[in-house]
């Protein structure tokens, strides 16, 4: 067993000479003394994040090589007491490792539950001495990342808010008419007997206000999952409830930040979710072409209202809106809000191995209900299979021959990239090599860093194809004056 990690942590440490830096998933730490003093910070930040590797006794400003004079007893000791400091107590696998004649200590520290986040420094208290891994980096969580991890622990009901001072006249009521149809014909025995109204108060499309001058049963109002699905203009109440594209010169942000450039077009999309997202597809077909479009409609259309219906509702997010990017090279659709409840990468991708589709956990399970039943204004309904969105993005993407989406989830944001990229033949090792070599044909000289965002690579297949490029003789290392990053060239005959 111990073999097993000493030799993950000698991949890890390849990995980091040749990058330059730790990264999000290792922290090196020199403890030549003592424990260093930001030891509960990482503890937090991969508790609440992902999970990731501590490696104690290891010098970065030295070319990770093993700090003189370090005692790994000890070390060992002092981190499993640091673990003690933290609430929940963090329980890592902690072991001594051999490393270039001298032991290093070596810890794999799991993402914790989402019930049990967030996991604190315990004598700061959750807002004082919760972390989260940004980059190579440990970064203080703000109070809005907080909150939304204690969310966790109870399911929110953001969505049942009723809307002060709306009434049933802002419902669109071609959206409504559509709505109890569907609901009358999927449930005859529950609500073909019912009033229109009363199946609007059972489906929490409206509930009482009974604040409204104090009495029991007061002015029926929206709540805000009824407004969303069904109103006629959200945004009467909510401004910033809407979606905002932005469509970019080239393949970056920066790239209207500096020089004359400027955002090719920009539109702030409004309307109930059923109208935003047909508008919002319209929009992008018209930018980026709809007789052969780079985007099937059909993966735009899911990506959108699954950033519509999981978005964040809390008070605290209710300013922000749903973004979406466009490059040149790929579309972006942001929303505020992580992935929530058991809902993982993981999850997303598999789907369950019966019915086919992902195990669902929405933060907002009476819009998430509503939507099912919920009609587009020129027919179909915005979720009516509940819960796969995700999986038809994927078989359309196939389908067409186009690269699978990519996700970035974090506390506060969840992001699915779609790119305009053909499937490309980078599976094997030996076809990553090739793509390297081509890359290297057009630079005199590239870092780790430059390679893996140019080929779109992971570090692990860069640094495993650049390892055996070197091996073979192909490829030579390279290091110019007064620049310390390690560079890689073609190796000439």
């Amino acid at each position: 067993m111990v073999d097993d990690y000493t030799a993950k942590m000698t991949e890890l440490i390849e990995l980091m000479r040749m990058i330059g830096n730790d990264t999000q998933q290792c922290e090196v730490k020199e403890c030549k003394r003592r424990i260093s003093s930001t030891i509960t910070d990482t503890l937090s930040a991969f508790s609440n994040g992902s999970g990731g590797w501590i490696i104690l006794g290891l010098s970065e400003k030295e070319g990770f090589t093993p700090v003189e004079g370090f005692d790994a007893r000890a070390m060992q000791e002092a981190l499993s007491q640091a673990c003690e400091k933290m609430t929940p107590v963090v329980r890592p696998v902690i072991v001594t490792c051999p490393f270039e004649g001298a032991n290093l200590v070596f810890a794999r520290v799991d993402e914790m539950l989402p019930r049990d986040k967030p996991c604190f420094i315990t004598e700061r208290g959750p807002y004082g001495g919760s972390y989260i891994r940004t980059g190579d980096g440990d970064r203080h969580m703000t109070s809005y990342e907080v909150d939304r991890l204690t969310e966790e622990h109870l399911q929110p009901t953001y969505d049942l808010d009723i809307v002060p001072g709306a009434t049933i006249d802002d419902l669109d009521p071609k959206l409504v008419e559509g709505l109890l149809a569907r609901v009358r014909e999927q449930h005859p025995h529950v609500f073909s007997g019912s009033e229109d109204t009363d199946v609007l108060l059972d489906l929490q499309v409206m509930r009482h206000d009974d604040s409204d001058g104090g009495r029991v049963g007061g002015v029926l109002r929206p709540t805000l999952a009824g407004l969303l699905a069904l109103g006629r203009y959200p945004q009467k109440y909510y401004p910033r409830l809407g979606i905002a594209i932005a469509v970019f010169p080239g393949v970056s942000r920066d790239d209207v930040f500096r020089g004359d450039e400027r955002l090719i077009a920009s539109r702030t999309v409004v309307g109930s979710i059923p109208v935003m997202i047909d508008d919002a597809v319209e929009e992008l077909m018209r930018w980026i072409g709809a007789k052969k479009p780079d985007y099937p409609p059909v993966a735009l259309r899911e990506a959108i209202a699954n950033a519509l219906t999981h978005r964040d509702y809390s008070p605290d997010a209710r300013g922000t809106q749903v973004r979406i990017n466009v490059f040149t090279d790929r579309i972006e659709i942001t929303n505020p809000g992580g992935l929530y409840g058991t809902v993982t990468h993981d999850v997303l991708a598999n789907p369950h191995p019966v019915t086919g589709a992902p195990f669902v956990s929405t933060r907002n399970q009476f819009l998430f209900t509503l939507l099912e039943s919920t009609p587009y204004p020129g027919g179909g309904f915005v979720n009516p299979e509940g819960g796969d969105g995700y999986q038809r993005i994927a078989a359309t993407l196939r389908e067409a021959g186009i690269e699978p989406a990519t996700t970035r989830n974090a506390i506060n944001t969840f992001t699915m990239t779609l790119t305009r990229h053909r499937t490309a033949k980078l599976g094997a090792p030996g076809d990553v090599s090739k793509a390297i070599l081509a890359v290297l044909e057009r630079h005199s000289a590239m870092s780790v860093k430059e390679i893996i965002r140019e080929l779109r690579l992971t570090p692990l297949a860069a640094t495993s194809g650049l390892r055996e490029l070197v091996r073979e003789g192909r490829v030579a290392k390279v290091r110019f004056r007064d620049d310390p990053t390690q560079r890689y060239r073609l190796r000439t005959a």
